[in-house]
């Protein structure tokens, strides 16, 4: 025996069964997305922190070895366990320390009346590859680091 029209909608209209699965379908790629940020962002972090100690590291070697360009690039490379380059070459220097930065001396002694020092500037960089492409970040983007040290 068939069921009237007008019961049939009113039995539909409150069959719950199955709403979890359509609310979960729809907020699912909301929620794989936010974790795909999450673990690029994170990734990107990390590999900030490595690039940054391998440049570190080079002006570690710098200051305990004074200057010699390939044992400072020896030092990048070799500092973490991601393919760093020493990019570009260290540079040295001699300046003049002028606040927060490093002038270009301009004679035998600086602005503030002290003498210029020799300064050692170490680069270092990572291609970084995301797990998939984000708006705003250009592919593939390098990570890129600096470190400068006085040596005398």
């Amino acid at each position: 025996m068939a069921r009237p029209a007008a019961h049939l909608a009113t039995g539909l209209g409150a069959d719950r069964r199955g709403v979890a699965a359509v609310e979960f379908a729809l907020i699912a790629p909301v929620l794989l997305l936010l974790v795909a940020g999450l673990i690029d962002g994170s990734r990107l972090i990390v590999q900030t922190m490595q690039v940054k100690a391998a440049a570190q590291a080079g002006a570690d070697y710098a200051r305990r070895n004074g200057w010699d360009a390939a044992g400072i690039a020896g030092a990048v490379t070799s500092a973490t366990s991601i393919t760093v380059s020493p990019t570009p070459a260290p540079a040295q220097t001699t300046a003049c320390v002028s606040g927060m930065t490093i002038a270009p001396a301009g004679g035998a002694t600086c602005a503030g009346g002290g003498t210029p020092g020799g300064f050692i500037t170490v680069s270092a960089q990572a291609p970084f590859a995301p797990i998939m492409p984000w708006p705003g970040l250009s592919q593939p983007t390098t990570v890129a680091a600096q470190a400068v040290v006085r040596l005398n």
